[in-house]
This record gives structure tokens, C-alpha cells and sequence, in this order.
């Protein structure tokens, strides 16, 4: 197993209930992000459902908001929203070896979330992790696995065969946002493999 870090001085997710106005960011990527990630480092259409594992864990020095500029499909009238970011975001991504090679020299830009969000790679190390009781946080859980926190039905991946994509596969998931104070981190305790140097566990993903 490989753990990929990623870096960006930004980082915003869209939240899925929030269509117009302001718009927040979710406190982790959803699954979705990690695949457009994978994506754009080989160059070619993932699916996470075709990988035998994926693990990512996300964190940032805070949140901010923005003021931006619309333009309103097929108008010329422009408006003003408040877009909510992460700044000084990191990703970790936990993910079978032949990953290195992808990330070692991706084909395309790396974004967490749009456009503007460039990420770089910082390391990619090889890991031997523990399975044991462990906190979790700045990831999504399935909900069957009996933690709290906020649940949203968040895409898994998109089907790039069709043109506009199409959500090929949507799920309910608990979103953890990256425990800081003790009493969210034996909140988010559960059973998973732990990243010592990090200090925290990893929910692996399984979707094969």
C-alpha cells in the first residue's frame, strides 16, 4: 500500500443540497473528488468500483469565504455568491502500489474540488498499517457503521461515457470531518487500519 499527499492552498467541495446562493463546502471530499483525482493522474476514466481499495483522509487549517462572480446559463446578467473554502488543504491518499507510477508523473492537473483548486504531490510512501480501534475523521463512513455525525447521499462515481456524466453509483455515507478536540476523536472511534504517523485511523473503501 502506497499513501499519496497531496497539497493545495485551497480546496472546496460542493455541497449537495445547496444549489443556489451561498455556497458552503462539505468539511471532506466526497468520494466523487477521489475519483476525478485518480482520473486526472492516469489520464483516463476511473472507476472506483474497478480498484480493489481506496482510503483517503483530508484536513485543512481552516475555512474561509469568497466573493465570485456568476454568470447565469444562456444570460449575460452576471451575480455576486459567497463561496465557502478550505485553505492550506491536505489529502491523503492510502491505495494499492501501482498508484505510485500514476502519481509520479500525472497527465493531468491535480484539483481538489474546481477549477482554481491546483493541488500538488508532496510524498508518496510506501505504508504497513495496523488494524485496530482507532479514531476517524476527514473522510465518509458508511452509515452502517454506527458513527454520528452528518449523513449525505454523495456520489461515488460518475459514468464518463456520457455526455453531460451521469452519477453511475450514489450512496448514503456518515461525513467525519477531521476530529482536532478528544471528544470528537472517541466519538469517531471504530475498527480500521491506523496511521501512526498521522494519528489516525483510515476507513478503507471497498466497492469492488
Amino acid at each position: 500500500m502506497i499513501r499519496v499527499k497531496l497539497k493545495a492552498w485551497t480546496a472546496s467541495f460542493r455541497f449537495p443540497t445547496f444549489q443556489s446562493g451561498y455556497q458552503p463546502t462539505l468539511p471532506v471530499p466526497p468520494p466523487s473528488t477521489i475519483q476525478g483525482l485518480l482520473s486526472a493522474a492516469k489520464g483516463e476514466p476511473v472507476y472506483l468500483t474497478e480498484i480493489p481499495y481506496v482510503g483517503y483522509i483530508f484536513k485543512s487549517n481552516g475555512k474561509g469565504v469568497d466573493l465570485e462572480k456568476i454568470y447565469a446559463l444562456g444570460k449575460v446578467e452576471t451575480d455576486i455568491m459567497k463561496r465557502e473554502f478550505h485553505y492550506n488543504a491536505e489529502l491523503y491518499l492510502y491505495l494499492p502500489d501501482y498508484w505510485e507510477e500514476h502519481f509520479k508523473r500525472p497527465c493531468y492537473q491535480l484539483l481538489l474540488g474546481r477549477s482554481s483548486d491546483i493541488a500538488t504531490v508532496e510524498e508518496i510512501k510506501a505504508v504497513e498499517l495496523e488494524e485496530k480501534e482507532a479514531p476517524l475523521g476527514g473522510t465518509v463512513v458508511p452509515i452502517n457503521l454506527g458513527l454520528p455525525g452528518m449523513i449525505h447521499s454523495l456520489v461515488v462515481e460518475y459514468d464518463y461515457s456520457s455526455v453531460p456524466r451521469m452519477a453511475k453509483l450514489v450512496k448514503p455515507f456518515v461525513v467525519l470531518p477531521f476530529p482536532r478536540a478528544p471528544v470528537e476523536r472517541r466519538r469517531q472511534t471504530a475498527r480500521a487500519i491506523y496511521d501512526q504517523e498521522l494519528d489516525i485511523g483510515v476507513y478503507l473503501h471497498r466497492w469492488s
